[in-house]
Order: C-alpha cells, then structure tokens, then sequence
C-alpha cells in the first residue's frame, strides 16, 4: 500500500496530483493548512484521504486536529504539529506518539522535511510542496506499506527574474 503524505499546501496542490496519478498511490494523508486541499485531492484522484486541521484551518469545523489511524497493522498518529511546539523539536510530539503506542508520527506545519526515528518513533514531516521554508525544496512523501521505504518527492523551485 502506498501513502501520500502531504502537507502545508495553503491552495496550491496541482504539482501534488499529477505525481500522485504518476506513482499508483492508494491513500492519502493531508497533515493541514488547508484541510480543505486534503479532501480535493482525495476526490479529484479518486483515493481516501484522511486530513487533519492546522493551525491556519479556522473553519475546518469537522476535521479534528489529531487523528489515530491503522493502516496494515501499524499504528499512526496525525497531527498537524502546532500544538506540540514542533519548531523547537519533535520531544512533545514524540511522547503523545508514545502515549498511544504509535510507531509512526507525522506532522507539518513547518514546511521543512524531517525524517528520523526518536525514541523509537519516525517521525515524518513532508515538508510543503507549495511554499517551503528555510531554503527547503518543495516536497511531500511517499510512504510504501509493504516495504516500508519512504520515498521524497521533490518540486523544481520556480526562479523570478527582475530587470
């Protein structure tokens, strides 16, 4: 099974679809800041999406803002990552993950790719495939179930040119 990981994409989510038509994606998870692209992206390429809201989803009224899921016998937790302090680390977020025997953590709101395994969790953020931060690439992730590799998938940064 392969799952897209996608955050941060704040209405800009064209490059996301054609890359999740080109790599026979099974599901989607949309980590917010818009939820609203999760569920377009899941309608327009006919896959189930889970999303979560961020912080920037004030009427996102029915998404919840954690989400516990499991998918082929592993357990994940969702989170946008807002409420966990994510700019200065991953500790909190990694102790709620812990807290319901998660092995599997994702968030965004970053918009920088992380991929490590603290305190026996991975943690994954895809970064921001529509506005990355930090000098970051445009990106967001693949994650194949059955083998458990992670693939990123990088966007070309547009240049602007001032005469």
């Amino acid at each position: 099974m392969k799952v897209a990981i996608i955050s941060d994409t704040h209405g800009s989510f064209n490059n996301v679809i054609e890359e999740i038509k080109k790599h026979n994606i099974d599901l989607i998870i949309h980590l917010g800041d818009f939820s609203d692209d999760g569920r377009d992206i899941g309608q327009i390429t006919n896959k189930i999406s889970y999303v979560v809201k961020g912080n920037n989803d004030y009427l996102a009224t029915n998404e919840l803002e954690d989400l516990f899921i499991n998918l082929n016998g592993i357990d994940f937790f969702i989170t946008h990552g807002h409420r966990y302090n994510v700019y200065r680390g991953v500790d909190k977020l990694v102790q709620r993950a812990k807290k319901a025997n998660a092995k599997i953590a994702l968030y965004g709101h970053t918009h920088v790719y992380f991929n490590d395994v603290v305190d026996g969790v991975w943690v994954i953020n895809p970064g921001s495939p529509s506005y990355p931060r930090y000098g970051d690439d445009k990106s967001f992730v693949i994650l194949d179930l059955d083998t458990m590799e992670l693939e990123r998938i990088k966007f070309r940064r547009s240049k602007w040119k001032l005469y």
